[in-house]
């Protein structure tokens, strides 16, 4: 059978499946069945989201390669503090799409308005604690100094003014996404995204014609914060415009609950712990490069923001496999569930044969794009075949974890993930850079390593037909 073939059928399959009217139970809070209008929406903010974050490299590789190295650094630890609020939307959006599946908005509406003022607390938290300890973070945790170190303070301390902005805009469009309102979610993010993507350019190069000053890498947290405003102050006009299911009332939001913390917590922690070990390993890794040179960081900075743009085609092959693969499963159709991910499988590795390829073949004008340093850009073109060879396992694990998601099987992911990136990315990484002296191939030959034992493990255990209640 054709990899074309393959290709066709999946799309079919994935595409006349959606279109079905779901009677089955779903293992997340994922949108209906029963309208594409509210995958597309979705897919469309995820893919502005990551092409976002790779045109700031572009935009920070083109000023400097110290711009990258600290402001991409910046940028990581950023995403690892925000992993805590992907809890917040798991947490609270299962129990507010049964709420509005029960016919209960008011109750809805009022966790919803609890999760948005917990959240903005803790930003607030975070934001302070920015001020406060950023010098102490980027020096002592990941030794940086000098200009790389100026570079990734500047850009957290103005970040850190933001921070509850980005805190509610991030926790209010993942719940809207996940409870079914993808379009006001799309809408605020693709505004924020592209106010960000203009605001970079003019805030880090600076407009003599319209006496904008350069600010270099502070500029592109100066964009990526006013992006984020306005982004926020699109999702609120969708919701006191009454386009949502749900809004949240002041007193809610300035009245949280214990026990609806509690509750949030306990749906919340089980489904997103993995992402939080697997950004911690990631957060310490980015401490192993910081101490090899400034162009390897910068270079891993490039790499990094790749698999993430990448990775987002495979993300929503997943997100409509673990639909389908629960649509099916909560009907009692075991089989029939694991012929559709199979399916999806080959449908998703044909695309990361397809991405590989194109990153083997035009690594250097890819590379190209973010950087003008040529020691920056040696470093970055000896990962790119790594980076080309990551996406064939990587195509397959997404999957495969979408899979056992909608098998409720959470706490084998968790603990599969733990226990590989604690061997992989922090002791074996560790020995690779600072006992064997590897560098950065080795961190990232590691990684791939890390996809391939993560996608065995899987396999393994869908071969086990494990279906837990959720």
């Amino acid at each position: 059978m054709s990899c074309p073939y393959r290709l066709n059928k999946g799309l079919g399959i994935i595409l006349s499946e959606l279109k079905k009217t779901s009677t089955g139970t779903l293992a997340s809070a994922a949108p209906p069945l029963n309208s594409i209008k509210t995958i597309a929406p979705s897919v469309i903010d995820l893919l502005s989201a990551t092409a976002v974050v790779a045109f700031e490299g572009v935009i920070l590789g083109r000023f400097s390669s110290v711009a990258l190295a600290g402001g991409g650094m910046a940028f990581t630890v950023l995403l690892f503090l925000f992993t805590i609020f992907i809890t917040f939307v798991v947490g609270a959006a299962v129990p507010i799409s049964r709420h509005l599946g029960a016919g209960e908005r008011d109750k809805a509406d009022q966790l919803f308005g609890n999760t948005l003022g917990i959240t903005g607390g803790i930003g607030i938290i975070f934001a302070i604690a920015s001020l406060l300890f950023c010098g102490v973070i980027f020096r002592s945790f990941f030794g940086v100094s000098g200009e790389v170190d100026r570079a990734a303070v500047g850009y957290f301390k103005v970040l850190a003014f933001f921070m509850p902005i980005i805190a509610l805009n991030f926790t209010g469009t993942g719940i809207l996404r996940a409870t079914g309102d993808g379009l006001a979610a799309m809408a605020a993010n693709l505004t924020a995204n592209l106010t960000q993507a203009f605001g970079a350019i003019l805030l880090v190069y600076g407009d003599e014609s319209l006496g904008i000053p350069s600010f270099g890498v502070p500029g592109a947290a100066l964009a990526l914060g006013i992006g984020q405003s306005v982004g926020l102050a699109v999702q609120f006009r969708f919701i006191l415009g009454n386009k949502t299911q749900i809004r949240p009332y002041i007193t809610d939001i300035f009245n949280t609950k214990l026990e609806q913390l509690k509750r949030i917590l306990k749906t919340g922690i089980p489904a997103t712990l993995d992402l939080f070990i697997w950004m911690a390993g990631q957060v310490i890794l980015l401490a192993y490069i910081a101490r090899i040179g400034e162009s390897e960081l910068a270079a891993h900075q490039i790499i990094l923001r790749l698999t993430q743009t990448f990775g987002v085609i495979y993300q929503g092959y997943a997100f409509g496999n673990m639909a389908l693969c629960g649509h099916f499963l909560g009907a009692g159709e075991l089989q029939y569930a694991a012929k559709i991910s199979q399916k999806i499988r080959y449908l998703s590795l044909f695309t990361g044969i397809i991405l590989g390829s194109i990153i083997y073949l035009f690594s250097e004008g890819i590379v190209g794009m973010f950087t003008n340093d040529p020691l920056v850009a040696a470093a970055a073109l000896i990962l790119m075949p790594i980076l080309a060879l990551q996406q064939i396992p990587k195509s397959l694990t997404m999957i495969t974890a979408s899979e056992l998601r909608a098998r409720g099987d959470l706490i084998f992911i968790l603990l599969v993930g733990g226990i590989f990136v604690a061997l992989n990315e922090v002791a074996l990484a560790a020995g690779a850079v600072f006992l064997l002296k590897w560098g950065l191939p080795a961190i990232w030959t590691l990684m791939v390593l890390d996809e391939i034992d993560r996608l065995i493990a899987h396999l393994l255990r869908i071969r086990k037909g494990v279906v837990k209640t959720v």
